[in-house]
């Protein structure tokens, strides 16, 4: 079995910074402990540190010693640290691997942004990509979602880089097995009652084989139309800073005459706006050029000319409580945090300023919204700082003091591309650098 080379399975991915501090996903399973060791090789060479994150979802009593022991191994290795992260408060009833990713996600960028660590890697491999693929062909997707995963991408403010992509599970357990290293199996790998676990257990070596074939293939076209759709978008577009996205109509439709470009466009827009992973298939986003829609969580509004997207309120999940001195994302759109000296009362949240809001700002706050420069939708879908039925802060709006919110969507209107991890040796397709 070929010997994986880190530094080759690393260069398509860069470039990096001199001395590159890279932050790295171990669970202690055999991906992402044979990632973080590999590495923790490449720093070395590079004159850099590894930052290994382990996160306790809190759902086994193993986790806890799970993450230490991450910990541990990685604390004696030179120029590596580890920090445990733990995503606390109530867990959902369903969609619970769904919820644990977004929470171990939103975790880990928020620990990079705080640090100024600008790459993530996370351990996927060949085998979680053609499962990925096949799900996503199994639930109706579209060329877009068929191109699975990419090698590298935004992710939250910082690049998202998958750089075992291309290779096999085999391959990191034989290279693992070589160094006498033992890995931990997560239970919930095999319960049949997830998805992907079912369509794991499907697939055989020739169907992963296709899969991939697949994703290469759909993944090229795909970073052709993000390059093209990044071209129309920075003449035509304008990302503004109360979480909305606007076009100049005739621009999009001029630039972007070929429809499955126009499909591209609109599906960045929405999923920057939405905040969500997914986006409406091909002709619901070609119809929301007329406007008068709601789809994928956002409105979709031509006024003057122009394609307005908004986030949808009603899409917009309930108020999270807070506590003065608390920071973090919400709605995925924007960054917030609440003033540290606000009195240490209870009834503190961060949540949409929806109507009742709105009608507080201009009951209490004699605010004039007529002439205002942010259209209403855009209003009302605005994160405000609560204290039970009260409004006592919106930043962009001028409304009173307590919280500060900056735009910090987790999709990037517009990217570098999308780029595609194949075969032995390493390839990714890409043709302009990030």
């Amino acid at each position: 079995m070929p010997e994986i080379d880190i530094a080759q399975l690393m260069a398509p991915l860069g470039p990096f910074e001199r001395s590159p501090a890279i932050a790295v996903a171990v669970s202690g399973g055999s991906d992402s402990l044979g990632l973080g060791l590999q590495l923790a090789e490449w720093v070395t060479g590079q004159n850099g540190h590894l930052h290994v994150l382990t996160v306790d979802h809190g759902l086994r009593p193993e986790a806890a010693a799970e993450c230490a022991h991450v910990v541990e191994t990685f604390a004696a290795i030179p120029r590596c640290s580890a920090d445990v992260l733990r995503w606390q408060g109530e867990k959902p009833a369903h969609g619970l691997q769904a919820a644990a990713r977004n929470a171990r996600y939103a975790l880990m960028t928020a620990w990079c942004r705080a640090r100024g660590i600008l790459h993530l890697a996370v351990a996927h491999t060949a085998e979680d990509q053609a499962e990925t693929v096949a799900m996503r062909s199994a639930h109706g997707s579209g060329a877009s979602g068929l191109a699975g995963m990419a090698a590298a991408r935004p992710e939250q403010g910082v690049r998202l880089i998958r750089p075992l992509l291309a290779v096999s599970r085999q391959a990191i357990r034989a290279w693992l097995k070589e160094r006498g290293q033992s890995w931990v199996d997560d239970p919930s790998n095999e319960l049949s009652k997830f998805e992907r676990v079912r369509i794991r257990r499907s697939l055989d070596a020739e169907q992963s084989l296709r899969a991939l074939d697949r994703a290469r293939e759909m993944g090229v076209a795909r970073n052709t139309r993000e390059r093209a759709a990044a071209l129309v978008l920075a003449e035509a577009g304008q990302v503004h800073e109360a979480g909305y996205v606007s076009v100049s109509l005739d621009a999009l439709l001029r630039l972007a005459p070929d429809r499955a470009l126009q499909a591209a466009i609109l599906r960045q827009i929405i999923l920057n706006v939405s905040g969500q992973d997914y986006a409406p298939g091909h002709e619901v986003l070609l119809a929301s050029l007329q406007g008068g829609r709601t789809l994928g969580g956002c409105q979709v509004r031509v006024q003057h000319g122009r394609l307005y997207v908004f986030r949808e309120l009603a899409a917009i999940s309930p108020p999270i409580s807070v506590s003065p001195g608390w920071s973090g994302a919400w709605d995925n759109r924007f960054h917030v945090g609440v003033l540290s000296d606000l009195p240490p009362a209870a009834g503190w949240a961060v949540g949409a300023l929806g109507e009742a809001g709105l009608r507080q700002a201009m009951d209490r706050f004699g605010l004039r919204l007529k002439r205002h420069p942010i259209p209403l939708p855009a209003r009302l879908a605005l994160p405000a700082l609560w204290r039970g039925e009260h409004v006592v802060a919106q930043p962009h709006l001028g409304l009173g003091q307590g919280l500060a919110a900056s735009l910090a969507p987790r999709h990037t209107v517009t990217t570098c591309g999308f780029t595609v991890a194949a075969g032995r040796p390493h390839t990714i397709y890409s043709s302009v650098p990030c």
